[in-house]
């Protein structure tokens, strides 16, 4: 293992959780009050003072230097980069990298660096002589769409607590939480000790444990069903917890694919055979789920509520909304309209 370690990424939660993985296993701690040091936001200079320290006594010594942004870019005026621009000397950087290569075997420098690592940057050029970054990016996730390596992340945590979980309970959390890792692992934590002595985290757990997370979904029901004084209510409640802008791209997200599922169904009954003077005919909505996970790759399950909810909106409807949203949208980020009325002409109209 070299000595010089980098931990990067803005998946924070799994970073810091390696962090500690490695802070366990490397330092003894009788000697711990001698041998670790930590020190955040570090200056180049906290580096040099450090990276030839070595440890007392027997075992290793481990410098963290936490909230490390040195290999990330940072705004210091149009086209031009901090990390480049004058924070650094040449003569400091030549003296880093003469440190980095003089490491004691048992003393141990990691960089956390909860940013994206840019190795285009000269520090970061220096930093890849003398290690390998471990990258923690976050991963993209989008609302109501499979995304099979989170589901395993989700499953594996529940497992490492005792349990399983069912398939309905992971898209919950995943959608509930925007795929916040550190707040599922949170949660599950939570139903893992509520449902003991048994062991398998139903869906229905996690929205009594987690009600919170419904208020995105109770808010979209309210709203589709056209209870729109019921649908105020739960914006206000989502607004105590949120920026009025989250929540509208939120809603965004949800109009995209609802829009996409609807179009596929009326595609789908307008195929179908009809004679003049005869209603037309529309698909079997265990026909419709079946088409319309086909074209969007998901599972059934992830779509059926969804599906349902849309059953008495047409396509066009959802468009005219989304384009009123997006309006919205502009003009809050625009300044010309306050982002919480915003959210309610959006509703109420």
């Amino acid at each position: 293992m070299s000595p010089v370690m980098v931990l990067a990424g803005d998946e924070d939660f799994e970073l810091y959780r390696r962090l500690a993985k490695l802070k366990d296993s490397l330092l003894d701690p009788a000697f711990a009050s001698f041998n670790f040091a930590r020190f955040e936001t570090p200056s180049i200079t906290d580096v040099l003072d450090n990276a030839l320290t070595v440890p007392f006594g027997p075992g290793n010594k481990v410098v963290i230097f936490d909230k490390c942004d040195f290999f990330t870019r940072k705004s210091a005026g149009k086209g031009k980069d901090k990390s480049d621009s004058g924070s650094a000397t040449q003569k400091q950087l030549d003296s880093l990298d003469d440190s980095l290569g003089s490491v004691h075997p048992n003393t141990y420098l990691i960089f956390a660096c909860p940013f994206n690592f840019d190795s285009n940057l000269k520090m970061s050029k220096i930093m890849l002589k003398h290690a390998k970054p471990e990258e923690f990016p976050k991963a993209k996730y989008y609302i109501g769409s499979p995304n099979p390596k989170l589901e395993t992340w989700v499953r594996k945590e529940a497992k490492a607590k005792g349990a399983t979980i069912d398939d309905t309970a992971i898209a919950y959390l995943l959608d509930g939480t925007e795929a916040n890792l550190r707040q599922i692992y949170s949660e599950i934590d939570k139903a893992a000790t509520y449902i003991m002595p048994k062991t398998h985290i139903t869906y229905d757990v996690v929205v009594e444990m987690s009600p919170h997370h419904s208020h995105v979904f109770t808010l979209l029901d309210h709203w589709l069903e056209g209870r729109a004084s019921s649908a105020l209510d739960s914006a206000i409640e989502l607004l105590s917890r949120q920026p009025a802008l989250k929540v509208i791209a939120t809603l965004q997200t949800f109009l995209s694919r609802w829009i996409e599922m609807k179009v596929i169904c009326e595609q789908a009954n307008a195929k179908l055979p009809f004679a003049p003077g005869v209603q037309r005919r529309e698909l079997p909505f265990p026909e419709q789920l079946k088409r319309v996970a086909s074209e969007m790759k998901t599972q059934p399950f992830l779509i059926e509520k969804d599906l349902k909810r849309l059953r008495t909106h047409s396509s066009a409807y959802l468009i005219k909304k989304r384009r009123q949203l997006t309006n919205f949208e502009f003009l809050v980020k625009s300044g010309r309209l306050n982002e919480k009325n915003a959210l309610e002409l959006f509703i109420a109209s």
